[in-house]
């Protein structure tokens, strides 16, 4: 699907907040509600718009630590990929898992209440999975800038 200069606005609208009406919606890209809960609709039918979440401070919710944890497999063959990846989709402290390029395999984002926690995390953690080769650990200390806009363009 090609998104047009009226699409791109409505998804900007509903990432400043995703909680607005469609007549907020429509309001502020300067189109009457129906065009706009049409396409609204079309967006989310097209898999464009994938869901409407709340952006939680994990630190005032008591997960103090942040952390990018880099993790080497032993191999890349099926079994291990497959055990790895169900690990990680059964680990509720990993926020999310990108398969990535490079020296390492994946990059995950963990958020934990202490040091003390991500250390009985990692053994836990290496206990059942013993494909992993190597994991190297990046504590966030701040962060810089966090967006979820898109710099979406829309197609002529």
């Amino acid at each position: 699907m090609q998104l047009d200069a009226i699409d791109i606005k409505i998804l900007e609208s509903l990432v400043d907040d995703g909680r607005a009406s469609v007549e907020s919606v429509a309001e502020r890209i300067g189109l009457s509600a129906t065009p706009t809960r049409r396409r609204i609709r079309r967006l989310e039918d097209e898999k464009i718009i994938t869901g409407y979440r709340a952006d939680i401070d994990a630190a005032q919710a008591g997960l103090e630590i942040r952390l990018h944890v880099l993790v080497k497999l032993q191999a890349r063959d099926r079994p291990t990929i497959e055990k790895f990846e169900t690990i990680v989709h059964e680990t509720p402290e990993v926020q999310s898992c990108d398969l990535v390029t490079g020296q390492y395999d994946y990059i995950l984002l963990i958020h934990l209440p202490s040091m003390k926690d991500y250390h009985r995390y990692l053994r836990q953690f290496l206990e059942n999975n013993g494909g992993i080769s190597s994991i190297e650990s990046n504590v966030v200390i701040g962060n810089i800038k966090r967006t979820a806009h898109l710099a979406l363009q829309a197609k002529t």
